[in-house]
This record gives structure tokens, sequence and C-alpha cells, in this order.
């Protein structure tokens, strides 16, 4: 494992207080760092406990001065505490020591790890620019391990967005690398290529390409004992096999991959393998089991709340189940599938696309007046309760006219909005004359702040995240209280106003010109236009244009397949 002389300072100072506090025998810290990793994915669920086996991983690395498992400690301390910036912050902290004096493996291989986070957050712009800052040290160094390691992290990420074939080009120029210097069996890093090859001649019909390298996987994962890839070696053969539509061998595969996925806690894999043997069990007349495990996913999401997009099978299934039997259980199961659906027009990560079924949310709210309208007469013995049916009737309706109702206005301002011509740099700036001046500032003066507004917003300078009225009125040689009044009179806004409608009528112009835009979070396109997060720029979308960002997206993408 490689180390960091320039970090002996900072590893100095953290052992004084390290041997002040721990006068006594450390007996954790005398166990290996594969024991005390084992040690905290044991104790997860207890986080008092994984928390402590997280602090002494880190600990011995930093004692023991090995930077790349202080890196890992701190990510389990980030996964258990669920804050992403223990993680990140660390990273960028040794980013900052090492990049004063950078070598073969290092600001780079930071870079690379900080990118392979952000990537499983699904945070994909974010990963992308930490691999470029990475490639940049790297071809200066030509440190070929680093390279493919880059290489592998974007194909990931071209897959991310629908382009199959540039990731897979990728993933096999890794893989000859990997194959090359016998990486497969002894990185763990290159040891998934072979389920990513796997899965991406899939996805482009290549079956018998996928089984290879399937297969290939199996062998490979039983050979070094990993018994997690191999877990997902099995899912990803189910999925080779329900392609080829030989159920009972997808079924066998999908049940083989069960305890591996549940050990990694991919809680979203889980659920839709769930869901995929439910489906398998009814295709072969297993009704009973069918029903055992779309019951098992819907469980897992309502512990978990992590959507799949098979769930929704899932709840259909559930929703026939039950239909004319169960009206309480048809109900709740509407309303979960109303959840799912709701999670996936918020998700974050979303690629570019818009899920089209038959069972779209105004029908399933149709569907859902009239249950309770059937409940109100089932329970009309009942005074009270029927009382409170008609309410929940009468809201439900109130609702869905709230929401018709909503959804037009809208519609309405997506349209106007869409058709609005672009206002950034278009604005003409006007000569002031002492008949419009309304403060004691020579017409000079304000003509004079007014041409550096002009420039200003030409050069889209308000997209720093820094901009303040300080900061502006030093630009402009003027002072705050004169750049405050001119904008007040002549903008017809407040500073903060000002500043955040450009940006705002930036993001409009961005998104409905620039597709790759639209492939953003919310987060991210908030950090590009100069918002330090995704919820205040929601709120001054929102008051500039009466639509949230989301909406907007995803109204232009449908009216682009229109």
């Amino acid at each position: 494992m490689k180390k960091i002389l320039v970090l002996l300072h900072v590893i100095v100072l953290s052992l004084k207080v390290y041997s002040q506090n721990h006068t006594k025998k450390d007996t954790l810290l005398e166990k290996s760092f594969e024991e005390l990793s084992e040690l905290f994915y044991a104790s997860k669920p207890d986080t008092l406990k994984a928390t402590t086996y997280a602090k002494k991983f880190f600990s011995k690395a930093l004692k023991e001065k090995d930077t790349i498992r202080m890196m890992s400690g701190k990510y389990y301390l980030a996964d258990i505490l669920n804050n992403e910036k223990v993680y990140l912050n660390f990273c960028d902290s040794l980013i900052d020591i090492t990049k004063k004096i950078p070598n073969k493996n290092f600001p780079a291989n930071i870079y690379i790890k900080k990118a392979t986070f952000l990537f499983h957050k699904r945070q994909n712009s974010k990963a992308l620019k930490e691999l470029i800052n990475a490639n940049q040290i790297i071809d200066k160094h030509k440190n070929l391990y680093l390279k493919n390691k880059a290489l592998y992290l974007m194909g990931t990420i071209y897959n991310s967005i629908g382009q199959k074939k540039k990731a897979l080009n990728l993933y096999k120029q890794v893989y000859y690398f990997a194959l090359k210097e016998n990486l497969l069996a002894k990185d763990d890093f290159f040891s998934s290529l072979l389920i990513n090859l796997t899965i991406e001649y899939r996805n482009l019909n290549e079956i018998d390409s996928s089984l290879l390298y399937n297969n290939r996987a199996v062998s490979l994962y039983k050979k070094i004992n990993d018994s997690v890839s191999l877990g997902y070696s099995y899912f990803s053969l189910g999925l080779i096999y329900q392609k080829k539509k030989e159920h009972e061998k997808a079924l066998k595969s999908y049940l083989k991959s069960i305890p591996a996925i549940k050990n990694d806690e991919n809680y979203r894999i889980l659920a839709s393998t769930y869901t995929k043997v439910a489906k398998l069990y009814d295709s072969i007349g297993l009704y009973s089991k069918s029903l055992k495990y779309h019951l098992k996913a819907d469980s897992l999401f309502s512990v978990r709340k992590i959507p799949s997009r098979f769930l929704e099978d899932s709840y259909k299934y559930l929703i026939n189940q039950y239909k004319n039997k169960n009206l309480k259980k048809q109900l709740l199961y509407i309303n979960k599938l109303l959840e799912v659906k709701e999670f996936k027009l918020n998700e974050k990560n979303k690629v570019n696309k818009t899920l089209i079924d038959e069972y779209d949310i105004p029908n399933l709210l149709s569907e859902k007046k009239q249950i309770i309208e059937k409940l109100e007469k089932e329970i009309k013995e009942s005074k009270k309760n029927r009382i409170i049916y008609i309410s929940l009737l009468f809201l439900s309706l109130l609702l869905i006219g709230y929401q018709i109702k909503r959804k037009r206005t809208f519609k309405k301002r997506f349209i106007a909005l869409i058709n609005q011509k672009e206002t950034i740099n278009k604005k003409e700036i006007p000569l002031v004359s002492p008949i419009t001046n309304k403060h004691e500032i020579s017409s000079e003066t304000i003509n004079i702040i007014m041409k550096g507004l002009e420039a200003f917003e030409k050069n889209t300078d308000f997209l720093s995240s820094k901009i303040n009225l300080q900061l502006l009125a030093d630009r402009l040689d003027t002072n705050t209280s004169y750049l405050s009044k001119i904008i007040n009179q002549h903008k017809k806004n407040s500073f903060s106003n000002y500043i955040n409608q450009l940006r705002v009528e930036y993001a409009v112009e961005k998104l409905k010109n620039d597709v790759l835009w639209r492939k953003y979070t919310i987060k991210a396109i908030a950090q590009e236009v100069g918002f330090k997060n995704a919820e205040s720029f929601s709120k001054a979308f929102y008051k500039f244009t009466g639509i949230k960002p989301s909406y907007f997206i995803k109204e232009l993408e449908k009216s682009e397949k229109d």
C-alpha cells in the first residue's frame, strides 16, 4: 500500500493525540485490517459498534501511515454515519496536500477513488470532473494502471447515460489490460469487469458473448472465493436466461443470487430480484410462491424506501390479487404504487426517460375514488365511519381538482417560458437623464455603472457563487450604496433578486438549448449557475418562472418526443 511522505507532519501530530488518549493497550488495533473490516460489516445493525470499528480501522491506518486504508476508514465512517462529507472532505484534504508535489500515484489515485464514490452516489457529473482531474495527472506521469482505472469508470458513466457501445468498447480495452497484467484475480477494482461485460453484451442482444463472459465470471469468483461477486454473476445469469425465455434456469439463478445481494446490502437490486422471482413463479403456475415474493418486494420497500423500476410490477400484481376481494388491501397497494411512481418522478439521478405504462397516475386516482365509494357503502351501518369515508372522498376529489388545475397552470407557464425569447445578454441599457435619476447620483456615474452591469451580464459573471454586493461594487469601482440604489431603480430588483433572476434565466436557456444539461441532477444544475444548493435554486426557479426545474425538464423532454 502506497504511503505519502508529505502527510508525515499531520500523522505525527495525530499520533501524539492518539498516544495520550490510549495509554492502555488497545487490542482492536492489534487486529488486521481485514478483521476490522469484517467486524465493521458484521456489526452494522449496531451503529455504535460499527462506528467504533470504523474509527479503529482509521486509527490503525493512521498509525501505520497507510493513506489508502485511511481513506477506507473514512469511507466506513461516512457509510455508518450516513454523511458523505466525512469521506469527501478527507479526500479533498489529501488532494490539497499531494497536488503540491504530485507523483505517479498521487493525487490521481485519490481523484479516482473520489470519482468512484460519487458514481455510486449517482452524482455522475461530479464523478466525471474528478476523472478529468485524474487524467490530467495520469497523462503526465504515464501510469497505465491508473489510466485503465479511469477508463473503466468512464465506461460506467457512458453506460449510465445509455451509450452502451461506447461503454462496451472501454470495458473491452480495460479487460485486455487487466488480463495482460493478471489483475482480474488480484485486484478487487478490476474483478467486476466480467460482470459489466456480461451485462453490456446482454443489453446489446449479443447473448452468446454475454453468456461467455458470465461463465468466465463464475469461474473467476469461485477461484478467488468472492461470494458477493459470485452472487451478482448468478443474478446476471438469470437476466440472460430470462432473455432466452428459459424461465426455470432464470429462476434458479436469481434464487442463488439472493444471499449475496442481501449481504452486500444492495436493496435496489434485491427488490428487483424479488419481483423477477415472483413473476417467474407466476409464469410456471406456482401462484402462492409468486405472491410470497411480491410481498417480499413490498416489505423491503416499506422498510428501506428504496424504489426499483420493477416494484411497479409487484404492486400491479398485488392490486389485481386483492381486486374485489379485499378493498382495503387493494387501496393500500394502489397508494404504494402511487408512492413508487412519485419516487420515480422525483429521482435526481434520472437519465432522460419518461416511463409510459397502461396504469398512469390519473387512472389510479380515479380507481382510488371508486374504491373509497365502495368502502363507504359497505360501512354505511356506522354513521361515524360513513362520515369519515365521505370526508375522505370529498378530500380526494378536492385533491384531484387541485392537481388538475395545478397541472394546467404549470403547463401554461411552461409554454410561456418556452415561447419567451432569450433575455440574458440582450437587455438594452437605457441612458439615464437627470429626470429619471431619483437618487442624488450623477447621471454620468449611473451610466458608467449601468454599462458595467451590462458587461457583468454579458460575461455571465453572475454564475460565480462568490459574487456579492461588495465584490461587484469593487469590480465596478463604486460603493455598495450607489450600486444597490441603481439596481433597485433601474433593474427594479433587490441585489439578491437581480442575481438570482439572471441565474434562473441562464439556466432556462441552457436547458432549452442543451440536451446534456437535462441529464444533470438539480443539484448539479444549481451549482453550475452559482447556487450553493438545490433547494435555493428550486425556490428561485419557481419564484421567477412559476414552475419547478424538475417539471420544466420533464416537459422539455416530452415536447421533443411529441
